[in-house]
């Protein structure tokens, strides 16, 4: 049992004896000492994510615990007669005294203080416990007092239903085990969680090729033969990849994984073998970003570990990342961050730069020669100096009042705004044609200047390399032809032909149906 040694004052009366006087000493004889009491109290259990825990006394006397202190670390240290608690502060032998007291996440050690007079001073600390990971703030203190083994920890599940308990024999973390029976103010009960392997996708550089996968399971899993897949011809065998970190990832490690990515749209799924990437029982993580519809989505989500439609909203960025929480199954548990940590604990710093988009959302070829332009960025944009293209020869500038009849909206477009125009002396092929929207008319062969583009009746626009060279269309896709009094209507979330349908009752000036 471990206890901590404390003398109690004792008086001692001293007189004078002759030799006869030992001839036969009792246990009431006041030459003989009482057996010396001893002051102990240790850190019994911790509720780490429930936020609380529990001392218990295994000394021989009372001890007043009102000035002792715990602490996680620097700026944690709390003062017990300072905390709501459950129990006798003056702790009696064999009693248990439970704490309200924050703790962190599923990584943490906690200190027991006599005083709060030096908290890295090792003549202080009279307990100590430390989970999910070695390496916490006053390990080395605990070390240094002889009552902890360095890097030494308690591997938990992470589950706010559990506890982690003492068994009273030693100082470590073999001493401690994970319960799903916390008994905060009673005798301890061991109920070992079930053994989870779990490894999930934690962080994407979707521009950057990376993908950081994270074990927050309590198992240590092989993931050689895992896959990697973003849609049909792109599964790649993790083992076959280049990698940091080890392969046997254990409970709380990351691998980070260099995996080619698409642009700014995609959906990668993680899968457990290759046996089929069409079936959700061999799928284990997904996220899905910068549009819905991604060829893997609908496995995800017939696994019930993402929503049908969601995606992460991301702004093109190659320098920025997209990061779990470690919360949920939905987009929203997942944030675009300026701060990448592969191999480390995600840090989420939100992009303060806007995002400048104007998409070609709706034509109308066959009858009035209408086009509408969407903006789906997050700042207002000026399409004053903005053109549009169907060919050479066939280019004509928005803010120009002789080439462009403004029907509804404002060319200063504002983000969620439509802007619905029509060319004043150029039409659109009735049949057959390819429109082009550019930021300038630098030059239109250029694929940095185009922005959205559209393509109808037939393949082999001249403005059709462009797009597909700039990565917003498909070589060889068009939109089939509709009938008159119908638009092409563009759904907002993909790059290719598929992403545009015809509609009957045009919305020019609205969201489309």
């Amino acid at each position: 049992m471990k206890k901590y040694f404390f003398p109690a004052i004792l008086l001692a009366t001293m007189w004078s004896c002759t030799e006869d006087d030992f001839s036969g000493a009792t246990d009431d004889d006041p030459t003989v000492d009482p057996p010396e009491a001893t002051a102990s109290v240790v850190i019994n259990e911790v509720a780490y994510l429930e936020g609380s825990l529990e001392l218990y006394n295994n000394g021989d006397i009372s001890v007043d615990l009102s000035d002792y202190f715990l602490c996680l670390g620097p700026g944690t240290y709390r003062r017990i007669a300072d905390l709501p608690t459950d129990g006798e502060i003056n702790l009696p032998p064999n009693e248990f005294l439970v704490i309200d007291y924050d703790m962190p996440n599923a990584i943490g050690g906690l200190g027991l203080y006599a005083n709060n007079s030096d908290f890295t001073d090792p003549a202080t600390i009279r307990d100590f416990v430390q989970w999910g990971e070695g390496g916490t703030a006053r390990e080395n203190v605990a070390v240094a007092a002889g009552i902890w083994t360095t890097g030494d920890y308690v591997n938990v599940v992470g589950s706010i239903d559990n506890s982690i308990v003492y068994d009273g024999e030693g100082e470590a973390a073999s001493d401690w085990a994970e319960t799903t029976t916390p008994t905060l103010g009673a005798a301890n009960q061991v109920n070992a969680p079930v053994q989870n392997a779990s490894i999930i996708l934690n962080e994407v550089a979707y521009l950057g090729d990376s993908i950081e996968l994270y074990n927050n399971g309590n198992v240590t899993v092989d993931v050689s033969d895992y896959f990697l897949c973003l849609g049909p011809g792109t599964y790649r065998r993790i083992g076959d990849l280049q990698l940091e970190g080890d392969v046997n990832m254990e409970p709380g490690d990351f691998l980070t994984v260099a995996y080619e990515m698409p642009n700014s749209e995609g959906g990668i799924g993680l899968y457990a073998n290759n046996a089929g990437f069409g079936d959700p029982v061999n799928i284990r993580s997904f996220v899905q970003w910068g549009a819905a519809g991604s060829p893997r989505e609908n496995v995800a989500v017939a696994a019930g570990i993402w929503v049908d439609g969601e995606y992460v909203a991301v702004v093109g960025n190659a320098d920025y990342s997209i990061a779990y929480d470690g919360e949920g199954i939905s987009a929203t548990d997942w944030s675009e961050t300026t701060e990448t940590t592969f191999g480390a604990a995600n840090v989420f710093v939100a992009p303060t730069q806007s995002v400048r988009s104007i998409i070609i959302n709706e034509v109308e070829y066959l009858v009035d020669d209408l086009i509408e332009l969407y903006n789906n960025g997050t700042e207002t944009v000026d399409l004053s100096t903005y053109w549009m293209c169907f060919g050479p020869g066939q280019y004509f500038r928005i803010g120009d009042a002789g080439a462009t009849y403004v029907v509804s909206g404002s060319l200063n477009l504002a983000p969620g705004e439509f802007l619905v125009i029509s060319p004043v002396s150029l039409q659109a092929a009735n049949d057959a044609g390819g429109l082009g929207l550019y930021a300038n008319n630098d030059n239109f062969g250029d694929e940095a200047n185009i922005r959205s583009f559209v393509q109808w009746g037939a393949s082999g626009n001249a403005r059709e390399s462009v797009a597909v060279a700039a990565g917003i269309w498909n070589a060889g896709g068009y939109v089939p032809n509709v009938a008159t009094g119908s638009s092409i209507a563009y759904d907002g979330e993909g790059f290719t032909s598929s992403d545009w349908n015809e509609d009957e009752t045009p919305t020019l000036g609205a969201s489309n149906q």
